[in-house]
């Protein structure tokens, strides 16, 4: 029996092109990451075999030693994306309406999400040296879960990202719904859940930059993970759906006890349709807990429709729809995805509540 459930099957994804390509493309790009991250090695024997020997000499290491270490921390990551893409890549027969060229440009454009985004989640949420950060984030949760929402309750958490935070509700008897857009969520959490097992894998998720370092070590810095054997036996079942979270819960009313969003409500272009969603699909007295910042993500897109409101004004839209605060707090200095010997680290005032649907 799988301990998640997810909607990664060939057949019925397809029944949705743009879904479909997708999660082709984000396949395309775990296939394709050692080639699509070739320009760091070629820049770093470029940038330093064109420097002048004056300065060369004034170096006590040889930059040769970094691009080994950078073309071998490549390869491991490498081999842990090998062992997670091919388990889901579609018969060929799945291709037959979309163009090879095209999906390779736009996993090429998509780059940047694997080396950092989903890097830095994998090492957040299933390190071992993460710990401390997962508590700060996830410890007031999972209090004001055990405090408002009684056992066996259902909670959709969209923006799950790895779901660390669904697991740890499930161990305590909860059933969990989790959304992601992103398919390098979907189809990683489903692995890890599934097949993984503790400290399976090793790899380097520093190595994208060179900025910032108090030290070279720090950049090839090896995680393992996941940092525990995923076990679910006896406690609450785990649903991940991957899409957009306004289209697959607009048409959803009263289907949840709670709702938790996590670094999640300033995803929004419109953060009043997140609430009318979150209001939406939350039984009568149901529980609505969030905790992170608003640093909105569409800011600066000239041609998309934003809407960025300030807590204050954000606060009266919440009681507008009827929910009435149960708890209110700002969690200072939380640190999101910290670097160890790293010299900018992202710091947050988290907005830390629970309101109740009247």
């Amino acid at each position: 029996m799988k301990k998640l459930e997810t909607n990664l099957d060939p057949k019925e994804l397809s029944k949705n092109p743009e879904d479909f390509k997708r999660f082709l493309i984000a396949l395309r790009e775990m296939e394709l990451y050692t080639y699509h991250n070739t320009w760091q090695v070629e820049k770093i024997n470029y940038d330093y075999s064109s420097l002048n020997k004056k300065y060369l000499e004034k170096m006590t290491y040889d930059y040769k030693t970094r691009v080994k270490r950078l073309q071998d921390a490549l390869a491991l990551n490498q081999t842990f994306l090998n062992e997670i893409y091919k388990k889901y890549i579609p018969d060929s027969s799945y291709y037959a309406n979309y163009n090879q060229k095209e999906l390779d440009d736009l996993a090429y454009n998509e780059y940047s999400t694997l080396n950092y985004a989903v890097f830095m989640y994998i090492s957040r949420d299933w390190t071992n040296e993460r710990k401390k950060e997962r508590e700060m984030h996830y410890k007031p949760i999972i209090e004001s879960v055990q405090k408002y929402v009684p056992k066996n309750s259902k909670i959709l958490l969209p923006g799950a990202a790895l779901l660390r935070l669904g697991y740890e509700l499930a161990k305590l008897g909860y059933d969990i719904d989790a959304n992601d857009y992103n398919f390098y969520n979907i189809v990683l959490c489903d692995y890890l859940f599934n097949y993984s097992k503790k400290n399976q894998f090793e790899f380097q998720p520093l190595i994208r930059s060179f900025s910032n370092y108090l030290t070279e070590d720090a950049v090839f810095r090896k995680f393992s993970f996941p940092d525990e054997d995923i076990n679910l036996e006896g406690k609450g079942k785990m649903t991940m759906f991957a899409g957009d979270f306004t289209k697959i819960y607009n048409d959803k009313p009263n289907s949840y006890d709670c709702v938790i969003t996590c670094f999640f409500i300033d995803t929004a272009k419109n953060i009043i349709e997140y609430i009318d969603i979150i209001e939406k699909v939350l039984k009568k007295g149901g529980i609505w807990i969030n905790f992170g910042p608003l640093s909105y993500h569409w800011v600066g897109y000239q041609n998309i429709p934003t809407i960025e409101l300030p807590y204050d004004k954000l606060k009266e839209v919440i009681i507008n729809y009827g929910f009435e605060y149960l708890h209110e707090e700002i969690n200072k200095t939380v640190i999101y995805c910290e670097i160890e010997d790293f010299m900018k680290n992202d710091v947050f005032n988290c907005v830390f509540f629970a309101c109740k649907k009247k």
